[in-house]
């Protein structure tokens, strides 16, 4: 068995910083020699010739919060990450996974020159028998195949999948999409958000994340929201979140509705632990007790929606004594929750991944997006923002020549907008369709930091899937599992040695722009995203090249470029952000893209038949009985799967720091546990540390038991995140991805993938 990394509680603390997440752990960090001796106190610039210092702004891509950071380099070495004190977004403070940024970037293990594929044998276990080769022979053979494939067999025959990357190589990656012609470029949004993006869009007709003021609000209601630990953008959301419990003189109320005990329900004042499922039915009957006694906000409602009497009715259905049958959560309750979000206001309905991913997720997330109106929480302090993002320089338009016009005017494999003309992707639909050729056979695709095969469920049909694919380039600074398909692999800087720019998600309300530029030199055969584009288009030659002509050239030439009239290229660098803080609230006028430009109770952009012209979508019920794969009977639990703070976005868990503390609430690294309610587990005869088996209809995974009061007794919880198969000797083998026993189904109108509604059972090992 491997030896475990060890570090101090001291250390890692000074690495980390005393975050709320991180103090929950500290009991379990257990004594070991330090990664990076940081004297104490503040060293000079320089110091007699023998030690300098200088600290460097740059940006965090372990998650897409994207957060501003400054790095300090000892005599050329980095050896800590802390927040820019200039950011706003994040008010100067990062996560704990921004600390990770050390050994993302000193990881021993990343790809240090291009390799090339000898077994032509494919899969999981197969041995990829890499072997070295130049820059100029990878992108020789790259180029070639691109070529070809483009005059041949057609440009939509190349599909693009798009990993975590910066804003400024994601803008490039489209780019050349667009001009190499193919439509299929694949994202894996559709795994966690786009069903809230959806539900959004039914209510107010912005397509997009919600933004949430929640530094001003007075009471939060979470409905499957892990605030503190995976919800976008989580450095804030630590930060207000403090600001909001401790630091004014009012302290907000949180209330957290989620079937599992997360750190956030943790750190509320009340966690209800409702039915799989039912968050809809809750939702509609708080909107019953509010209507009811005529809580809501009559002037918001009156002026700015329309619908109310549609939301009134389907409401009056089900009192508190008629959703406590099916949600579990009991009628006192119901109404006490009911009456404190309407009248402890600014008041926010925060809908999570938790309720979005269930095959009726967007009509759920529509349901509960409407409370925030009917308490009046639109677009107020405390309420819900309409985030203002960045206006960069425009682009030239793309030069599209009759080759790219064909391959774009082609159906995309992931058959999005097909039912609503606003979808932007379906990932897991995307894979369904390659392994049936529809709508025609994929030649060849790139991917570009992305690790689908792992983060997305049905994991076995996206092995099965990526073997299927003649051509195969993957570019990105380590070998992930996806990589391990791969024809070609093209080894790139990590993000702390390359050049871009970034925004965070929706959050802030204002915008802010944050730099990304080397804090140390490359000392490996490696480059940036964006400069292995630019010397792909320039050797395509053609409209190609031409479409990237005369926007820098680069990567640091795009950056200047983009954000040159945003900020001084010199200020950019020396601060390392661009912040516009002014932000209106109240702007009704033009925050609603509705039909009505008001906000709907009763979605307009929903007809009572299926629209042919796409003008509109079917209507559909606020809510539905939920829908599981596999029997109850022969299946008696029901998986549900969640990210620990700690799990790394960028495809790799190969980091010690994060793998300690890993289980943050149950004081464990280094493994994965199926946690069990602890009556579930006295029926089934299991003990707290057996070995057991997590079987579903799609297979069965082995780990040990962790019995607890802290969930659902109809539920089994085991977090993401391990059980990668990739090299990496502080990953690989360690744990079990329950995405591998995930089914594969999809919320009716977004597309999104459904994951928490397959069954399970659990048995001794």
């Amino acid at each position: 068995m491997r030896k475990p990394f060890r570090i101090s509680r001291r250390s890692f603390l000074k690495v980390s910083g005393a975050t709320g997440i991180i103090l929950l752990t500290a009991n379990m960090i257990k004594p070991a020699t330090k990664l990076f001796q940081i004297p104490e106190k503040k060293l000079p610039e320089q110091t007699e010739g023998m030690i300098s210092e200088k600290w460097v702004n740059s940006s965090c891509l372990n998650c897409p919060a994207r957060c501003a950071t400054r790095v300090r380099i000892v005599n050329g070495k980095a050896v800590r990450i802390t927040g820019n004190p200039l950011s706003m977004v994040s008010e100067g403070e990062i996560c704990p996974r921004g600390h990770i940024g050390l050994q993302v970037l000193y990881d021993e293990e990343r790809i240090t020159t291009p390799l090339k594929r000898t077994n032509k044998v494919k899969g999981s276990n197969a041995d990829p028998g890499w072997v070295g080769i130049t820059w100029d022979e990878a992108l020789t053979e790259i180029s070639t195949r691109l070529k070809a494939n483009r005059e041949n067999q057609g440009p939509e025959r190349m599909v693009v999948f798009n990993g975590l990357n910066s804003r400024s190589n994601e803008d490039l990656i489209k780019r050349y999409a667009t001009a190499y012609g193919t439509p299929n470029v694949i994202s894996g949004d559709s795994l966690e958000n786009e069903a809230v993006k959806v539900g959004r869009w039914l209510a107010d007709g912005n397509y997009g994340h919600i933004a949430y003021d929640i530094g001003k609000a007075n009471y939060v209601l979470s409905f499957g929201g892990s605030i503190v630990e995976s919800e976008r953008p989580l450095a804030r959301n630590l930060r207000l979140w403090g600001k909001i419990r401790r630091e004014r003189s009012t302290r907000a109320k949180v209330v957290v509705i989620d079937p599992r005990y997360s750190v956030t329900a943790a750190k509320a004042d009340q966690w209800l632990a409702i039915n799989p499922g039912t968050d809809a039915i809750l939702a509609l009957a708080i909107a019953n007790v509010i209507i009811e006694n005529k809580l809501y906000d009559k002037e918001f409602v009156e002026q700015h929606t329309t619908g109310f009497e549609s939301l009134r009715v389907d409401a009056s259905k089900y009192a508190p004594e008629t959703a406590a049958e099916i949600t579990g959560v009991p009628a006192d309750r119901i109404r006490s929750i009911a009456r404190e979000f309407a009248e402890t206001r600014p008041a926010i309905a925060w809908v999570g991944r938790g309720v979005a991913g269930w095959p009726h997720g967007t009509m759920t997330s529509y349901t509960i997006f409407c409370l925030n109106a009917l308490v009046g929480s639109i677009d107020i302090p405390g309420g819900i923002m309409y985030q203002n993002d960045p206006v960069y320089r425009e682009l030239p338009k793309v030069v599209e020549d009759d080759i790219a016009r064909s391959g774009l005017s082609k159906e995309r494999i992931d058959r999005r907008k097909q039912v609503i003309r606003n979808q932007e992707i379906s990932t897991n639909t995307a894979i369904e369709n390659m392994l049936t050729d529809k709508p025609y056979p994929i030649q060849m695709a790139i991917g570009c930091n992305s690790n689908f095969n792992m983060t997305a469920p049905g994991a076995a049909k996206w092995e099965e899937a990526l073997k299927r694919i003649p051509y195969y380039i993957h570019i990105g600074p380590f070998i992930s599992e996806m990589a391990l398909f791969a024809d070609v692999v093209l080894p790139t800087t990590t993000f702390l040695e390359e050049w871009g720019y970034d925004h965070s998600p929706a959050g802030s309300g204002f915008a802010e722009v944050k730099i990304k530029q080397p804090v140390v030199g490359i000392k490996t055969d490696t480059r940036n995203i964006a400069d292995i584009i630019f010397e792909i288009t320039n050797r395509a030659g053609g409209t190609i090249a031409e479409s990237f002509t005369g926007i820098g050239d680069n990567s640091e030439g795009f950056t200047k470029y983009r954000t040159g009239d945003l900020i001084s290229w010199q200020e950019f660098s020396d601060n390392g952000v661009w912040v516009e803080l002014q932000y209106e609230y109240r702007k009704y006028h033009a925050i609603f893209k509705t039909n009505t430009k008001k906000f709907e109770f009763d979605s307009s952009f929903m007809v009572d038949s299926a629209d042919p012209m796409n003008a509109g979508i079917q209507r559909k019920s606020r809510h539905e009985a939920p829908v599981f794969q596999g029997k109850e009977s022969e299946f008696p639990l029901i998986m549900t799967t969640y990210q620990p703070v700690l799990t790394m976005e960028n495809g790799s868990q190969n980091y010690p720091w994060a793998q300690e503390i890993f289980l943050a609430m149950h004081g464990v690294g280094w493994t994965s546990l199926a946690e069990i309610n602890a009556e579930t587990a006295h029926q089934l005869h299991v003990n707290d540390g057996d070995e057991v088996w997590v079987e579903s209809q799609f297979g069965r995974l082995k780990m040990k038991a962790r019995v607890t009061a802290w969930l659902h007794p109809k539920i089994v919880a085991i977090a993401r995140g391990q059980g990668h198969f990739a090299p990496g000797k502080w990953q690989k083998g360690i744990g079990i991805n329950p995405n591998a026993i995930t089914g594969l189904s999809y919320d009716q109108l977004s597309g999104q993938s459904a994951l928490y509604n397959t069954r399970v059972k659990v048995y001794r090992a």
